[in-house]
């Protein structure tokens, strides 16, 4: 379901900047317990270290179409933009992040060779990246950058890391569908993507973490490797 849009967008040159308005929905909670901003705020997620970039980028090849035909014109992807941040399910979720906030989206170069996100609050599509997968995807990075000044984290979530692989997964099933996330869910599977809450480890198993390592630059030191 989708609220009626309150979008306010503002034409220029070269981009839009989409100003979107406040929601009913914005204060929500997700719906299960293990859910809420109190889990995602448990991903152990941060860091400078983009350890996983090429995993995730490998898992979600399968999604990216083929063929330009399947690249939408720029105002669609615009109105793509609009859908997804107006949807009711979105806002229960994501609405705090939104609400009453601008966000610019470009229409880049063809010479530009990929999509991006920067920073909180602008999208830059070059036309052969205007598709739905990659919306998400950049979506997720606005979302995930903005996500901490909500659940108070010191640090940036990792740019790729377990919360923008959960989120990026979450969007996927919502908006693309079953087949698209059993197969973006396989992707992860296969090219070992972390995205579940990290298990906090016990003092035993650091211990022996620690006496692996340990053997391990031993054996390295012996061996002159």
């Amino acid at each position: 379901m989708r609220e009626t849009s309150k979008t306010a967008i503002e034409k220029n040159n070269k981009s839009v900047v989409m100003h979107f308005a406040k929601s009913k929905y914005d204060n929500c909670k997700w719906n299960k317990n293990t859910s809420t901003w109190s889990m995602l705020k448990k991903r152990y997620d941060n860091g400078q270290r983009d350890s996983q970039m090429q995993k995730l980028y490998d898992a979600e090849y399968s999604l990216i179409p083929c063929s330009p035909k399947d690249n939408l014109s720029f105002d669609e992807l615009i109105n793509k933009i609009d859908e997804v941040v107006n949807d009711t399910w979105f806002r229960k979720k994501f609405g705090r992040l939104f609400s009453d906030t601008a966000l610019k989206v470009e229409n880049a170069s063809s010479r530009q060779n990929m999509a991006y996100a920067f920073g909180t609050d602008l999208l830059s599509f070059p036309p052969h990246f205007c598709n739905i997968p990659i919306i998400l995807h950049e979506l997720t990075h606005i979302i995930v950058d903005r996500l901490h000044f909500v659940v108070n984290m010191n640090k940036s979530y990792t740019t790729h890391g377990r919360m923008f692989a959960f989120i990026y997964l979450e969007l996927v099933k919502k908006f693309m569908g079953e087949r698209s996330y059993t197969i973006l869910k396989t992707g992860y599977k296969n090219f070992n993507v972390k995205y579940r809450n990290r298990i906090p480890q016990t003092s035993a198993k650091k211990k022996i973490l620690r006496e692996r390592i340990n053997k391990y630059n031993i054996y390295n030191h012996e061996n002159n490797i």
